[in-house]
Protein backbone atom coordinates (compact mmCIF):
# COMPACT_ATOMS: atom_id res chain seq x y z
CA UNK A 1 0.00 0.00 0.00
CA UNK A 2 1.29 3.64 -0.57
CA UNK A 3 3.47 5.90 -2.35
CA UNK A 4 6.43 3.44 -3.90
CA UNK A 5 8.75 2.25 -6.28
CA UNK A 6 8.07 -0.16 -9.51
CA UNK A 7 10.52 -0.61 -11.80
CA UNK A 8 10.39 -2.14 -15.25
CA UNK A 9 11.11 -5.26 -13.99
CA UNK A 10 7.78 -5.28 -12.07
CA UNK A 11 4.94 -7.73 -12.09
CA UNK A 12 2.41 -5.28 -13.53
CA UNK A 13 2.91 -4.99 -17.13
CA UNK A 14 3.72 -1.45 -16.97
CA UNK A 15 5.72 -0.35 -20.40
CA UNK A 16 9.42 -0.03 -19.85
CA UNK A 17 9.20 3.46 -20.60
CA UNK A 18 7.54 3.51 -16.63
CA UNK A 19 10.24 3.39 -13.73
CA UNK A 20 8.45 5.16 -11.11
CA UNK A 21 10.24 6.85 -8.43
CA UNK A 22 11.29 5.02 -5.03
CA UNK A 23 9.33 5.57 -2.14
CA UNK A 24 12.48 7.35 0.07
CA UNK A 25 12.97 9.91 -3.70
CA UNK A 26 11.05 12.99 -3.34
CA UNK A 27 7.80 13.79 -6.13
CA UNK A 28 10.29 15.75 -8.45
CA UNK A 29 8.31 18.58 -10.29
CA UNK A 30 8.98 21.65 -12.02
CA UNK A 31 6.88 24.89 -11.31
CA UNK A 32 5.93 26.89 -13.52
CA UNK A 33 6.32 30.46 -12.92
CA UNK A 34 4.81 32.23 -15.85
CA UNK A 35 1.00 33.80 -15.06
CA UNK A 36 0.41 32.38 -18.17
CA UNK A 37 0.72 28.81 -17.42
CA UNK A 38 -1.49 29.49 -14.65
CA UNK A 39 -4.68 27.45 -14.50
CA UNK A 40 -7.99 29.46 -12.83
CA UNK A 41 -5.24 31.56 -11.02
CA UNK A 42 -3.85 28.56 -9.57
CA UNK A 43 0.33 28.33 -10.24
CA UNK A 44 0.84 24.25 -12.22
CA UNK A 45 3.74 22.01 -12.12
CA UNK A 46 4.55 19.49 -14.54
CA UNK A 47 5.62 15.67 -12.99
CA UNK A 48 8.74 15.34 -13.99
CA UNK A 49 8.96 11.68 -12.95
CA UNK A 50 6.27 9.23 -12.63
CA UNK A 51 5.32 7.83 -9.42
CA UNK A 52 2.35 5.57 -8.38
CA UNK A 53 0.09 5.03 -5.31
CA UNK A 54 -1.23 1.65 -4.59
CA UNK A 55 -4.69 2.17 -2.92
CA UNK A 56 -5.11 -1.16 -0.91
CA UNK A 57 -8.90 -0.91 -0.28
CA UNK A 58 -9.71 -0.93 -3.71
CA UNK A 59 -7.13 -2.83 -5.55
CA UNK A 60 -5.59 -0.10 -7.17
CA UNK A 61 -2.37 1.20 -8.65
CA UNK A 62 -2.63 4.46 -9.87
CA UNK A 63 0.88 5.27 -12.12
CA UNK A 64 1.11 9.54 -12.70
CA UNK A 65 3.17 10.08 -15.47
CA UNK A 66 5.75 12.26 -16.78
CA UNK A 67 5.37 15.79 -18.11
CA UNK A 68 1.33 15.33 -16.12
CA UNK A 69 -0.03 19.21 -15.48
CA UNK A 70 -1.11 19.54 -11.77
CA UNK A 71 -1.99 22.45 -9.24
CA UNK A 72 -1.82 20.09 -6.35
CA UNK A 73 -4.75 20.90 -3.84
CA UNK A 74 -7.38 22.73 -6.42
CA UNK A 75 -8.34 25.27 -3.67
CA UNK A 76 -10.35 28.40 -4.23
CA UNK A 77 -8.68 31.36 -3.61
CA UNK A 78 -10.49 32.30 -0.36
CA UNK A 79 -10.12 28.98 1.07
CA UNK A 80 -6.14 29.34 0.30
CA UNK A 81 -5.35 30.92 4.03
CA UNK A 82 -7.01 27.64 5.39
CA UNK A 83 -5.49 25.03 3.40
CA UNK A 84 -2.85 26.04 0.95
CA UNK A 85 -2.31 24.07 -2.13
CA UNK A 86 0.91 22.81 -1.25
CA UNK A 87 1.79 20.86 1.63
CA UNK A 88 1.95 17.32 3.91
CA UNK A 89 -1.34 16.52 1.62
CA UNK A 90 0.61 17.52 -1.82
CA UNK A 91 1.11 13.78 -3.13
CA UNK A 92 -2.49 13.15 -2.45
CA UNK A 93 -3.70 15.91 -4.45
CA UNK A 94 -1.10 15.06 -7.80
CA UNK A 95 -2.74 11.54 -7.14
CA UNK A 96 -6.39 12.68 -7.07
CA UNK A 97 -6.05 15.42 -9.72
CA UNK A 98 -4.58 12.78 -12.04
CA UNK A 99 -7.49 10.53 -11.03
CA UNK A 100 -9.66 13.66 -12.29
CA UNK A 101 -8.14 14.43 -15.20
CA UNK A 102 -8.85 11.20 -16.67
CA UNK A 103 -12.17 11.24 -15.35
CA UNK A 104 -13.06 7.38 -16.02
CA UNK A 105 -16.99 7.27 -15.67
CA UNK A 106 -18.67 6.03 -12.17
CA UNK A 107 -15.59 6.42 -10.40
CA UNK A 108 -15.53 10.11 -8.99
CA UNK A 109 -16.69 8.64 -5.24
CA UNK A 110 -13.77 6.27 -4.99
CA UNK A 111 -11.58 9.25 -6.75
CA UNK A 112 -12.31 11.14 -3.74
CA UNK A 113 -11.97 8.28 -1.54
CA UNK A 114 -8.59 7.14 -2.54
CA UNK A 115 -7.64 10.79 -1.99
CA UNK A 116 -8.96 10.70 1.46
CA UNK A 117 -7.11 7.24 2.52
CA UNK A 118 -3.97 8.85 0.83
CA UNK A 119 -4.20 11.84 2.99
CA UNK A 120 -4.53 9.43 6.09
CA UNK A 121 -1.49 7.72 5.11
CA UNK A 122 0.33 10.74 4.54
CA UNK A 123 -0.59 11.51 8.00
CA UNK A 124 -2.43 14.75 7.49
CA UNK A 125 -4.24 15.76 10.18
CA UNK A 126 -7.79 14.14 10.94
CA UNK A 127 -9.84 17.75 10.84
CA UNK A 128 -8.03 18.63 7.74
CA UNK A 129 -8.86 15.13 6.10
CA UNK A 130 -11.70 15.67 6.66
CA UNK A 131 -12.17 19.09 5.16
CA UNK A 132 -10.83 18.02 2.03
CA UNK A 133 -12.72 14.90 1.70
CA UNK A 134 -15.57 16.98 2.47
CA UNK A 135 -14.89 19.61 -0.18
CA UNK A 136 -13.98 17.03 -3.31
CA UNK A 137 -17.10 15.83 -2.61
CA UNK A 138 -18.81 18.71 -2.53
CA UNK A 139 -17.56 21.07 -5.15
CA UNK A 140 -15.68 18.01 -7.40
CA UNK A 141 -18.32 17.58 -9.64
CA UNK A 142 -17.68 20.25 -12.44
CA UNK A 143 -13.80 19.27 -12.33
CA UNK A 144 -14.89 15.84 -13.00
CA UNK A 145 -17.09 16.92 -15.17
CA UNK A 146 -14.55 18.60 -17.60
CA UNK A 147 -11.91 15.86 -17.88
CA UNK A 148 -12.62 15.16 -21.34
CA UNK A 149 -12.81 18.77 -22.51
CA UNK A 150 -9.60 19.45 -20.45
CA UNK A 151 -7.62 16.55 -21.14
CA UNK A 152 -5.59 18.32 -24.24
CA UNK A 153 -3.79 20.27 -22.25
CA UNK A 154 -3.05 17.35 -19.12
CA UNK A 155 0.60 17.19 -20.23
CA UNK A 156 3.48 19.99 -20.75
CA UNK A 157 7.02 20.08 -21.97
CA UNK A 158 8.43 21.42 -18.61
CA UNK A 159 11.28 23.49 -20.04
CA UNK A 160 9.19 25.37 -22.43
CA UNK A 161 5.73 25.23 -21.09
CA UNK A 162 4.24 24.03 -23.93
CA UNK A 163 1.01 22.06 -23.80
CA UNK A 164 1.89 18.62 -25.15
CA UNK A 165 -0.10 16.02 -27.05
CA UNK A 166 -1.86 13.66 -24.50
CA UNK A 167 0.34 10.54 -25.12
CA UNK A 168 -3.05 8.29 -25.53
CA UNK A 169 -6.70 9.05 -25.51
CA UNK A 170 -8.19 9.29 -21.77
CA UNK A 171 -9.84 6.15 -22.16
CA UNK A 172 -6.71 4.22 -22.44
CA UNK A 173 -5.71 5.35 -19.09
CA UNK A 174 -9.18 3.99 -17.34
CA UNK A 175 -8.68 0.88 -15.14
CA UNK A 176 -5.26 1.86 -14.24
CA UNK A 177 -3.96 0.70 -17.74
CA UNK A 178 -0.82 2.64 -18.69
CA UNK A 179 -0.49 3.12 -22.47
CA UNK A 180 2.79 1.24 -23.84
CA UNK A 181 4.44 4.17 -25.64
CA UNK A 182 4.58 7.14 -23.50
CA UNK A 183 7.25 8.67 -25.54
CA UNK A 184 5.44 11.77 -26.53
CA UNK A 185 5.34 12.97 -23.08
CA UNK A 186 9.19 11.31 -21.73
Amino acid sequence: MGFHCVSTSDARGLPEAVAVAAPSEPLVCSINHKKALERDGRTTVVVLRPFAYEHEASKRFIVVPPAYVTDFASMPLIARWIIPPFGRHAIAAVVHDWLYSVGQPDRRAEADDIFRDALIELEVGAARVQAMHAAVRSFGGNAWDRAERDWGRAFMDWRTGAVLTPPAPRSAFFDDAVPADLSPVI
